[in-house]
């Protein structure tokens, strides 16, 4: 049998084009990897490809932070949510991650939570992947560049309307050494805990009645909300539940609530909502004070950039007159409702409301309708 032999160009050539396959393997992931890359469960990490084992410590891991204005525990459902990734090394000046977020009970075959959105930001990018169906943000060729040894990304990140509790990030950084192969890099994994509210809160007021202390509070928007828990304390640390309103359920309306207590303290007290969803999940309103010694005559709010008035005391409030800013009377009203005034009726713009009480006393207040 006849052996052929390669001689030394055609030797040269077999070379090249083996080394021009890895490196192509190499490379293409500069641009971004594919989906899957981010140590959650059921995928795999850059590991994959890149030698070495996952780094989970050390002081380059600590750096890794995921930041949000008002932080990663209260963020809004049906909302997007502006964050940035920062990494940073002493040693590389080439960088590349994968990010995704699942609900913290989340397996092999769960949904991400949310979208991810570039923006106008050119150094990241979104892929996606079906079975399960998830979202993914990653660098691209341009974000890979870090020449000063660290890296800002800002995204947005899009919050469903059907989803509240916790939910987790997950991170792998890849710090690589710029030797144009897999080796030598260093992958890191981080994960990051955030907070999806069930309740969008709005405004939450305390007043005297001539029953008590009469509670206000209103929502945007509630998911899975079985029940607000109406808390009191005189020390502002030690709450107890002196009674529960039923929340709405799911709901993208505005909805609004009313609760009487109807012992009226002899001192200052504080004042806190507890919602409840009906899986057992509890999120918190702000905590308000309310001082027997300094009660006023009725007051004049307006809800959250809306057409409604809220009225304090509302029991004592005889008529309401609504003037344009030429001084010509608009519409009167000689009866409020729940505390409430609707004005959907008028056009977006300022006005003067004048409030009477049955004692013949006027409240004048300038307010923006839009």
């Amino acid at each position: 049998m006849k052996k052929f032999t390669l001689n030394s160009s055609l030797k040269k050539i077999v070379v090249v084009a083996a080394f021009l396959g890895i490196a192509e393997s190499v490379f293409t992931y500069s641009s971004g990897p594919p989906a899957g890359y981010t140590n959650a469960p059921g995928g795999g990490n850059c590991t994959s490809c890149h030698s070495g084992s996952a780094i989970t410590s050390g002081t380059v891991w600590s750096g890794i932070t995921l930041t949000r204005t008002g932080g990663l525990s209260s963020v809004l459902p049906n909302a997007s949510n502006t964050l940035t990734l920062n990494l940073a090394s002493p040693t590389s000046t080439t960088f590349g991650f994968q990010l995704l977020v699942l609900p913290n009970s989340a397996n092999s075959s769960s949904a991400s939570i949310g979208t991810f959105s570039a923006g106008s930001n050119t150094d990241v990018q979104t892929t996606s992947s079906t079975s399960p169906t998830r979202s993914y943000l990653m660098h691209t060729t341009a974000g890979t560049s870090a020449s000063s040894g660290s890296k800002s990304y800002t995204f947005n990140w899009n919050t469903p309307i059907s989803f509240s509790g916790g939910a987790t990030f997950y991170l792998a950084f890849n710090e690589a050494n710029g030797n144009s192969s897999s080796s030598g890099d260093n992958i890191y994994v981080k994960t990051f805990s955030v907070t999806v509210l069930p309740v969008k809160w709005l405004d939450f007021n305390a007043f005297a009645s001539d029953r008590g202390v009469k509670l206000q509070w209103s929502t945007a928007q509630e998911i899975n909300n079985q029940k607000f828990e109406v808390q009191r304390s005189f020390d502002g640390t030690n709450f107890e539940s002196i009674g529960s309103v039923k929340g709405m359920g799911n709901t993208e309306l505005k909805s609004y609530y009313t609760f009487m207590d109807e012992e009226l303290p002899q001192s200052e007290v504080m004042y806190r909502i507890k919602q409840v969803d009906f899986d057992g999940k509890e999120d918190y309103s702000k905590t308000i004070s309310f001082d027997p010694n300094q009660i006023n005559e009725p007051e004049i709010h307006v809800l959250s950039n809306e057409k409604m008035l809220w009225f304090s005391q509302s029991e004592k409030v005889k008529n309401v007159n609504v003037y344009g800013l030429n001084g010509a009377l608009i519409s009167t009203f000689t009866s409020v409702q729940n505390g409430l005034l609707s004005l959907t009726h008028l056009q977006d713009g300022l006005y003067v409301i004048e409030l009477t009480t049955d004692e013949g006393k006027q409240t004048l207040k300038k307010v923006l309708l839009q």
